[in-house]
C-alpha cells in the first residue's frame, strides 16, 4: 500500500492521479457540447448510452431501496440482545421456538378480537399468526444456522463522539440514546472528542462526562489540538481521540480484536438494538475483525421541519442511504460505523490531513488487507439530522455545502487510483472493482445530472443541420421516452419512502397529497443540490482549490 502522506510531502506522482477524476469528467462534458458539432452521430449514441444507464439505476434503486426497507422492517421487529444470548444455550432456545410455533399452529381467532366484523377479525388474525409463524421460523433457522460463536459477553465497544461547536443539547441528546442501549453498560465506553479550536468544547465535554459517568462502562474526553500537517475535520480529531482510547485499552488490558470502536456523529442516534445487532454479526463471522459494520443513516430527525425543497433532497439522500445496504459487493461505510480496534491499529489509525475520513478509512484497510476487508450491512436506521438554517438562503447554502462535502471524496480517489496502479497483479479483482466503482460513481453522477437537463437536444441546438437527419430528428424522442420510462421505478421509490418515513402530523390525507406534489420539484433540487456540488468538487480537485471541511449547520 502506498501511505497516505501530508499534502507537503507529496510527490509529483500523486497529483498525477489527482488530476485523472477531474481530467475524465471534462472530457466528458466537452465531448457532449462540441461533439455535437464535430461527431454528432456519436454523440447522439453517447447520450442514448447515458440515458438508458440512467434507466438502469433508476431501476436498480427502487428495487435495492424497496428490498432494504423489507430487510429494515424484519431487523426492526428482532430481539437482537434475545437472540445473542440464545446462543449461549442454543438447544434450549430452539426447543423454545418450537414449543411456540406448535402452541401458535394451534391457536384459533376465537377470543382475539382484531375487527368488529367476524369475517375481517379472521382475516386479520390469520396474517398476523402468519407473520408471527414466518418470524419464528426465521429464528429458527438463524440460530441453528451459526457456526461460528464467540463469547459477545468480552467484547468492550468504544464510542467516539467527535464534535465541534456543537449545542450542549445535541450532544446530551447523543448521550441520552446511548444510555438507553439494549446493552449492557459495562461493556459501553464513551469518548467525547472535542477541537481545541472551539473554546466551549473541552468544558462542555468534561461536563458531560461527570453527568454520564455513572451510565457506562468509561466515559474519556479527549481536546484535539490541530497541527500544522493535519486538516481541520473529523478525520484528525477521530485519530486524536483513537489515540486516547488505545492508551486506556492498553492500561486496561483489553484484545484490541475483541474491542469495537465506533465513529458516531454528534447528532447521529443509534438505534436501542444497535450494539447488540453489530455484536451478534460480529460474535458470529470467522473473520470478525476485518469487517466494518455500517448502518443506514436517514435524515429524518427533523424532515418534515425543512422546506419542502431540501425535504426532497434530503429523502434522497436517505433513499441512497439506505439502497445501498443491498449491494454489498461495493458497500463502502459512511459517516456513523463500527470495527474492530485491532484494524485500527493495524492500518495506523485515520488519516489527519484527509477530508472523507468514511472512505480514506475503508480503502486503507483494504489495501493493507486486500478483500478480507468488506462492509457488512447493518439493516437498522441511524437517525440523524438534515441540513438545515435560519431562512430559506441558509438553508440552501447548508444542504449545497454539505454536499459539496459528501462529493470531495473525489480528493481520494487519486490515492485510490494510485494504489490499484501499483497494486496489478496484487490484488483481488474485487479490491480493482470496489476502487473503480467509487472513482466512477465520482464521475459520472455530475456528469449524468447534467446531461439529463437538456442532453438530447444538445447535438441539434449546437449542430442545426443534424436535425434533418433521421437520428437528429428522432433523439429528442428517444431520450424523453427512456426518461419517461425511469418515472415509473421512481413513483415505487416514492411510495416506498411514503412507507419508511415518519407519518406527518396534522390533517393526513392533505399531508399525503403535498407530500407527493413536492417530488414534482425532484429534478430542480437535485440540480441545485446534488449536481452542482458535485460539479465544483470535480473542478476544485482538477485546478488544486482544495476544500476545507464543512460543518454542517443544523438546527
Amino acid at each position: 500500500m502506498i501511505e497516505p502522506v501530508a499534502k507537503q510531502n507529496r510527490k509529483l506522482s500523486y497529483y498525477i492521479f489527482e488530476k485523472i477524476p477531474g481530467v475524465i469528467f471534462f472530457a466528458l462534458i466537452i465531448f457532449f457540447l462540441i461533439g455535437g458539432l464535430v461527431a454528432p452521430e456519436a454523440t447522439a449514441y453517447a447520450i442514448i448510452i447515458l440515458n438508458v444507464f440512467f434507466l438502469y439505476k433508476s431501476g436498480m434503486l427502487a428495487a435495492t431501496f424497496f428490498l432494504a426497507f423489507l430487510k429494515i422492517r424484519q431487523s426492526e421487529s428482532v430481539e437482537w440482545r434475545e437472540r445473542i444470548i440464545a446462543l449461549e444455550d442454543r438447544d434450549t432456545a430452539l426447543q423454545t421456538i418450537e414449543k411456540n410455533i406448535e402452541e401458535l399452529k394451534k391457536k384459533s381467532p376465537n377470543g382475539h378480537m382484531l375487527h368488529k366484523n367476524k369475517f375481517l377479525n379472521k382475516l386479520l388474525y390469520r396474517l398476523e399468526k402468519y407473520k408471527s409463524l414466518r418470524f419464528l421460523e426465521r429464528e429458527y433457522k438463524q440460530i441453528s444456522n451459526v457456526q461460528i460463536y464467540s463469547d459477545w459477553r468480552s467484547l468492550q465497544h468504544i464510542v467516539i463522539i467527535p464534535h465541534v461547536k456543537e449545542p450542549e443539547h445535541i450532544l446530551r441528546a447523543t448521550l441520552e440514546n446511548l444510555r438507553n442501549q439494549k446493552f449492557p453498560k459495562e461493556q459501553l465506553n464513551i469518548v467525547l472528542a472535542s477541537e481545541a479550536r472551539d473554546p466551549d468544547g473541552l468544558p462542555m465535554s468534561q461536563r458531560l462526562a461527570a453527568e454520564y459517568s455513572q451510565h457506562f462502562n468509561n466515559i474519556w474526553v479527549s481536546n484535539h489540538i490541530l497541527t500544522d500537517e493535519e486538516v481541520v475535520g473529523k478525520s484528525s480529531n477521530m485519530k486524536a481521540a483513537g489515540k486516547v482510547a488505545y492508551a486506556k485499552v492498553l492500561e486496561l488490558g483489553w484484545d484490541l480484536k475483541k474491542t469495537l470502536i465506533t465513529s458516531c456523529d454528534a447528532d447521529s442516534k443509534l438505534p436501542d438494538e444497535y450494539f447488540a445487532y453489530v455484536s451478534y454479526k460480529f460474535a458470529t463471522r470467522e473473520d470478525a475483525e476485518y469487517k466494518i459494520y455500517n448502518g443506514a443513516l436517514v435524515f429524518h430527525n427533523n424532515i418534515w421541519r425543512l422546506p419542502f425543497y431540501a425535504r426532497v433532497k434530503n429523502s434522497m439522500s436517505t433513499i441512497y442511504n439506505v439502497s445501498r445496504l443491498i449491494r454489498t459487493d461495493k458497500l463502502i461505510p459512511f459517516s456513523t460505523y463500527t470495527t474492530s480496534f485491532w484494524l485500527i491499529k493495524e492500518i495506523g489509525f485515520w488519516t489527519p490531513w484527509v477530508t472523507p475520513e468514511d472512505f480514506h478509512l475503508f480503502f486503507k484497510a483494504q489495501f493493507k488487507f486486500g478483500s478480507l476487508v468488506s462492509t457488512v450491512p447493518i439493516f437498522l436506521r441511524i437517525q440523524s439530522d438534515a441540513a438545515e438554517g435560519k431562512g430559506h438562503l441558509d438553508t440552501i447554502r447548508n444542504n449545497y455545502n454539505q454536499e459539496r462535502r459528501w462529493s470531495w471524496g473525489i480528493s481520494d480517489d487519486g490515492w485510490v487510483l494510485q494504489n490499484l496502479f501499483h497494486g496489478i497483479g496484487k490484488y483481488d479483482f474485487v479490491v480493482f472493482y470496489r476502487g473503480l466503482h467509487s472513482v466512477f460513481d465520482h464521475v459520472i453522477s455530475p456528469v449524468m445530472g447534467l446531461m439529463l437537463v437538456a442532453g438530447g437536444n444538445i447535438p441539434t441546438l449546437i449542430n442545426p443541420t443534424f436535425n434533418t437527419t433521421v437520428l437528429g430528428a428522432q433523439l429528442p424522442y428517444i431520450s424523453s421516452t427512456i426518461i419517461t420510462l425511469s418515472l415509473g421505478f421512481m413513483i415505487i421509490v416514492i411510495i416506498t419512502d411514503f412507507l419508511f418515513k415518519p407519518r406527518r402530523e396534522g390533517r393526513r390525507i392533505i399531508g399525503i397529497i403535498l407530500s407527493a406534489i413536492e417530488w414534482l420539484f425532484l429534478p430542480i433540487a437535485s440540480f441545485v443540490l446534488a449536481v452542482l456540488p458535485g460539479l465544483e468538487a470535480n473542478t476544485r480537485i482538477l485546478f488544486g482549490r482544495y476544500l476545507e471541511y464543512y460543518v454542517t449547520k443544523k438546527h
